[in-house]
């Protein structure tokens, strides 16, 4: 048997026939099924979506898998580590985001501080990450003594394996807030406090209050945006595709209370930074563009400061990410984004951080929100944290170093802006969890956690990008089934009501469990009536019931029968949790 994939490019579209790797056995029966999927994947006309290839965005964490983690010399391949293991997948843009700290950078930057000149002495250094932060300081400026820099290293590798290479800065990283990392605590700051939150700090400054005390930068005095500015000069000089602005991480860019008149000073300064894009573009050649990664409603970027449906008209930026901070979210507002953005030829991209909740995750869980976003009519995905959140990046076990990418990782870059695979792939839909486990009712940001109701059921959606009616007709779906788990309660089945687009479900149409010893209620719901597009779940306890409780889960699984193939050649996901924070994941959010 043969594997066939449809690799797309900007340009185009390429067929290749894969042999299968060596050594790879099927289960009995799959090879036929095999071949008529394929012969239908090259038999279907090429749709325009087909034909114009989603962009695919890889957001690096800087040196999480390369130049922090590496001891001796920093060679390129060092360096372009995390560039090399896209060779052959379906990545279209590198972002590399070379900002550590607040100020700090792992570049020769003569704006900002290069990691290492920030540090007095070593040995006053949280022990936390001390060792790491050295490592990385020594590598930077082993590559400086050589001549080298690594974003030019990086440019120049991604231009051989034909990806486009942007710069990533994250507008207010303020891990520094939290003593463990003061190794990317910048010495500019300390001397000027007046350009900072300091006491006066915002609640999305998520380190703050354990000093009382945030390093986040104050975008409302002048010498701050004169800083970022000066900064994306000394970038534009590098030969990237364009430069991205980080606003969700964090969107803390003002003191509280002072979004509103932020805004405006935001506005300008986004003014300023197009206009010398513009410059550049005339100076190269070709078009250097500007993308924003914002929070993931119109309403809550106006709540931080961000007037995006100005930058949008006025054509200030070029690429649009909404998108949650923490855990994936896979309802981000994209339709009310795509609205304003389709008209003046702004892309939108689907943001995806891989991990779950208790920072599980699978690709089945990926796959579906690609193939969500994309039915919505995002333009692309874009990846964030998937190097250093990668599902073997625990340095207990891995000792420090990042492994490389599993089978299901690797099929999922290569895939998943596919609409011909997308279709037959597995999937696992769900509502999201917010990622200090907070309840909706106690100040959480997403559905989950959620208090289960007694009385009015409480509603939740869920967006499905399958065209489930179509698989069905085929015979393409194994099985598929809604699962809810609740935790602190004890109810009767037929105590609870339990509705799917509009169907009640009675405790004959579904199968009640109690898991032992968590205690946790388990409800399963197969062949649940779900369908492309949105879905509407609503979930309570009936009127006079006792019992209170929370919903810890809600999820939708579709297996299908067309990667079976593929299902046995992949180990099923470690079922063991993964740390909040490893050496691997020294910038990743953690509340």
């Amino acid at each position: 048997a043969r594997r066939v994939s449809r690799v797309a490019t900007t340009a185009d579209v390429e067929l290749h026939v894969l042999p299968e790797p060596r050594g790879h056995a099927h289960p009995a029966g799959t090879n036929h099924r095999l071949k008529d999927w394929a012969r239908k994947c090259l038999e279907a006309p090429a749709s325009p979506a087909r034909v114009r290839a989603a962009l695919f965005v890889f957001n690096s964490d800087g040196g999480a898998a390369a130049i922090a983690h590496v001891k001796g010399q920093p060679v390129r391949d060092v360096v372009c580590r995390e560039l090399n293991e896209l060779e052959g997948t379906a990545i279209t843009d590198f972002f590399w985001c070379p900002i550590v700290g607040g100020n700090v950078f792992i570049y020769p930057t003569n704006v900002g501080e290069r990691i290492g000149d920030n540090i007095r002495d070593w040995d006053r250094v949280h022990p936390y990450y001390r060792e790491q932060g050295r490592a990385m300081a020594a590598n930077l400026s082993e590559l400086i003594k050589g001549g080298d820099d690594p974003i030019e290293m990086l440019a120049a590798r991604a231009k051989e394996l034909g990806i486009r290479f942007w710069l990533s800065c994250r507008m207010n990283e303020i891990h520094e807030d939290d003593d463990r990392f003061m190794v990317v605590r910048s010495l500019f700051k300390e001397k000027h406090s007046e350009l900072l939150h300091g006491k006066n700090y915002h609640s999305e400054a998520v380190y703050a209050p354990q000093n009382g005390w945030s390093y986040a930068w104050d975008y409302s005095r002048g010498p701050v945006r004169e800083h970022f500015l000066a900064l994306f000069r000394e970038w534009l000089q590098y030969d990237i595709s364009g430069i991205e602005l980080d606003y969700c991480r964090s969107p803390c860019l003002f003191p509280p209370g002072e979004e509103k008149a932020g805004a405006p000073l935001l506005t300008d300064f986004m003014t300023k930074l197009k206009s010398q894009a513009q410059q550049t573009t005339k100076q190269r050649g070709h078009d250097v563009k500007i993308a924003v990664r914002v929070p993931p409603s119109v309403t809550r970027c106006g709540e931080a400061g961000i007037d995006i449906k100005t930058w949008i008209e006025r054509g200030l930026v070029d690429v649009v990410t909404p998108m949650d901070q923490g855990y994936l979210d896979p309802d981000p507002q994209l339709a009310e984004f795509i609205e304003l953005a389709k008209p003046k030829g702004v892309l939108v991209l689907g943001g995806i951080e891989p991990k779950v909740r208790d920072y599980q995750q699978t690709s089945r869980q990926t796959f579906a929100v690609a193939t969500s976003f994309l039915h919505q009519g995002a333009d692309g995905l874009y990846l964030f944290n998937y190097d250093c959140h990668r599902m073997n990046a625990r340095s207990s076990e891995f000792g420090g170093v990042l492994q490389d990418y599993t089978p299901e990782e690797k099929a999922f870059l290569t895939h998943a802006n596919d609409p011909a695979v997308l279709g037959n792939r597995d999937k696992h839909y769900l509502i999201s969890h917010d990622t200090a486990s907070r309840l909706a009712d106690d100040g959480g940001t997403r559905p989950l956690l959620c208090r289960l109701p007694v009385g009015e059921p409480k509603a939740f959606t869920i967006t499905v990008g399958d065209d489930l009616k179509r698989a069905a007709a085929e015979n393409r779906i194994l099985s598929s089934r809604l699962v809810v788990t609740l935790k602190d309660c004890t109810p009767q089945p037929d105590e609870l009501h339990v509705e799917i687009n509009g169907e009640n479900h009675g405790p004959d149409r579904f199968r009640f469990e109690t898991l032992k010893p968590s205690g946790i209620v388990e409800i399963t719901v197969t062949e649940p009536p779900m369908h492309r597009g949105t879905n509407r779940i609503r979930l309570g306890l009936k009127p006079g019931s006792r019992h209170q409780g929370v919903i810890r889960s809600i999820d939708f699984h579709i297996d299908y029968a067309s990667i079976e193939i593929d299902r046995a050649a992949i180990s099923p996901a470690p079922n063991g949790k993964l740390p909040v924070m490893g050496s691997q994941q020294l910038f990743a959010y953690v509340p």
